[in-house]
């Protein structure tokens, strides 16, 4: 028997296919518009529309075993103990920007994210993914109390119904539906509504060579196969690919958002201890720091 939602996460939530008002039908949830019917399973709300990829939700939940499972190779752990320096630069931002609480904040695509959990604290945080597994396990490990699981071309959430929306390493999956996910964020903000945004950069220092100058199917081949040849813990979806911190800055001016900031992220995620220090050096400048870090940062707000 599944525990009953919050109201205030209730009145959040939306039919994915049409917008309609979600209610309690026994013990799932049904739109009061089009009838449809959506799970609950274990005290998360499934609200996947009918059109989902299978094949793309089947790639991310092995994706999401990884991120379960994370890698015992030395060299893999360095680079994912950089890789979590930078997430905590992130939401030291996140916690600045919000200080004060009373946000409701929506953490889009939060994997088993925990340091967002603290936000909590002060706020209404809200996680969200594609992986119910992912969700699972921050509710049942570390007390994750609002977990809805859907898909991000399809937000199953009311308009204007976020006052924060944060979103790490989500955009590099969804990269050929850029603009349709940063508009679907816009109209999930209300107005004055912040928007925290990381991921992947196709400018990053030493990867612009690949993401910029090769061919996105060449660019995937090599990937592939350097993981494959490094017997890597990680293996990159096909699908997956570097987005261009102009090229989003752009797209999130065109879909209306303003007072758009790229910020400085000192962690650089690699293996290398060689090209680390080359980074380090290089890093003293504001403008790698902003435009060239393997990551961007960027914050926005709805006017």
């Amino acid at each position: 028997m599944n525990d009953p939602l919050d109201d205030r996460i209730l009145e959040l939530l939306a039919c994915p296919l049409d917008g309609g008002r979600l209610v309690y039908s026994s013990e799932n949830l049904k739109c009061t518009h089009c009838h449809s019917i959506y799970e609950i399973r274990g005290g998360i709300p499934l609200l996947y529309p009918d059109d989902i990829d299978m094949k793309h939700l089947e790639e991310e939940e092995k994706l999401g075993s990884l991120m379960e499972d994370p890698p015992a190779l030395p060299k893999e752990r360095s680079y994912q103990q950089q890789w979590e320096l930078s997430k905590q630069e992130f939401w030291s931002f996140v916690e600045e920007k919000t200080r004060g609480g009373g946000y409701t904040i929506l953490n889009a695509g939060c994997g088993i994210d925990r340091r967002f959990l603290e936000l909590g604290d002060k706020n209404t945080a809200v996680a969200f993914d594609l992986t119910h597994s992912l969700l699972s396990s921050l509710r049942s490990n570390y007390g994750s109390p609002h977990n809805i699981a859907g898909d991000v071309h399809r937000l199953p959430f009311r308009h204007e119904s976020f006052d924060c929306l944060c979103c790490i390493d989500l955009l590099h999956h969804e990269t050929e539906d850029l603009r349709l996910i940063l508009r679907s964020f816009y109209d999930t903000l209300r107005p004055g509504g912040k928007l925290f945004l990381e991921d992947v950069n196709a400018w990053g220092v030493f990867q612009f060579w690949k993401s910029i100058f090769l061919p996105r199917s060449a660019h995937r081949k090599l990937r592939s196969s350097y993981h494959r040849l490094k017997r890597s813990g990680i293996q990159p979806a096909g699908y997956e690919f570097p987005t261009s911190v102009w090229k989003v800055k752009r797209a999130l001016e065109e879909v209306g958002f303003r007072m758009i900031e790229t910020v400085p992220l000192e962690s650089y995620p690699l293996r290398n201890s060689f090209l680390k220090r080359i980074y380090r050096s290089i890093a003293a400048i504001d403008r790698v720091r902003r435009y060239h870090n393997f990551h961007y940062f960027l914050f926005a707000e709805k006017p």
